[in-house]
């Protein structure tokens, strides 16, 4: 597979979890999971095992607090839009 293909599949990817609906606590199990594994990383005495699971847990902490069902369902804001880039031409 080349980097082509992979960014097609991303991209297919990140379409599909756009469009479907969140399942039930969906976010706030991704946020309970990310902390657990977090809170692991501070008690695994391999410094692997420790930087492995700091790494998936932060994933999951920025997983939890994206999409239509994180943050902007907690604060009530509802067609959140990304911020568009401005592009400046020199």
């Amino acid at each position: 597979m080349n980097s082509s293909e992979m960014r097609e599949t991303v991209r297919d990817v990140i379409a599909y979890d756009d469009a479907r609906e969140s399942a039930p606590f969906e976010h706030e199990v991704t946020l309970l999971t990310g902390v657990g594994l977090i809170a692991c990383a501070f008690l695994t005495p391999s410094r692997t095992r420790a930087v492995l699971h700091a790494l998936v847990g932060g994933a999951l902490l920025l997983r939890a607090a994206s999409g239509r069902d994180g943050l902007r369902k907690w604060s009530r804001e509802r067609d959140a839009q990304p911020r568009s880039r401005i592009l400046v031409s020199s």
